[in-house]
């Protein structure tokens, strides 16, 4: 087996068990103005074909469907999908698709969407620049890409993927920004329009309950958050801080999207 195939089956074992705990979380999420704000951001528009890549459990797929004209959400785990079709009878949207598939052979025609995107998915990629060449094949000229990911500070991104590894074995590197930024260059985009955010602060224990590492055990992850937490160094990455008795994490993130020319 590739390194290649080894990873996306590691991609599939991990999310396969994660499916139903992270669409919790995600749905948690949902809607709201963040939603609203990321709409806005991207131009979303009435007359939109929209392409979501690596979709996971839809969350993003089925906030972006009332302001476009259809939704399209692929992901490479079949239990993702099926957490997004639930999703999708409970929300009652009626415009939204779904579609197994690589994101390094999307199975669609170039140019069949003037919006594609993908959120919280690069840091799972092998070949981040591969992928995201795709992105920009089936976007037709004039559309926009759009990838919204976690983005570390340069100083912190070797301990983040360290611990981000541990949590999660399929994760591969977290972008920095100017990582992300450089993604286009070569390609037919213009210059990304970049937007720095902090993800939503999260409850370590919601992230816990949605992690299955196996070079160790979730108490080890506990405890290795509770001590940076008292610390007050941010060693890991996270922003890790306890309040009260529980510790908190948030995640700088940023918004990148370029126009295809």
């Amino acid at each position: 087996m590739s390194d290649e195939n080894g990873h996306k089956s590691q991609v599939i074992g991990q999310f396969t068990q994660q499916a139903e705990s992270y669409a919790r979380l995600t749905g948690s999420m949902a809607g709201g103005e963040g939603q609203a704000v990321f709409s806005v951001l991207v131009q979303a528009r009435p007359g939109d074909v929209v392409l979501d890549v690596c979709c996971g459990p839809g969350t993003m797929a089925l906030d972006m469907a009332p302001y476009v004209a259809h939704v399209t959400g692929l992901d490479l785990t079949p239990a993702m999908l099926d957490q997004a079709r639930a999703a999708q009878v409970k929300r009652g949207v009626d415009n939204v698709a779904w579609r197994e598939g690589d994101v390094y052979a999307l199975p669609f025609a170039d140019g069949a969407f003037s919006l594609v995107m993908s959120t919280a998915a690069f840091h799972h990629m092998t070949n981040p620049r591969a992928a995201f060449a795709e992105l920009v094949r089936v976007c037709r000229p004039g559309g926009r890409i759009a990838l919204r990911d976690v983005t570390p500070e340069a100083d912190k991104s070797a301990a983040y993927d360290r611990m981000e590894i541990l949590r999660d074995p399929s994760h591969t590197h977290a972008l920095t920004r100017a990582e992300m930024a450089a993604l286009g260059e070569g390609l037919p985009v213009g210059a990304p329009a970049l937007h720095a955010s902090v993800a939503a602060d999260l409850p370590l224990e919601a992230i816990l309950a949605a992690s299955f590492p196996e070079a160790c055990s979730i108490a080890e992850l506990r405890a290795m958050f509770h001590e940076d937490a008292r610390s007050g160094e941010d060693r890991l990455g996270f922003k890790a801080r306890l309040i009260g008795e529980e510790i908190r994490v948030s995640y700088r993130q940023t918004t990148a999207i370029w126009v295809k020319q």
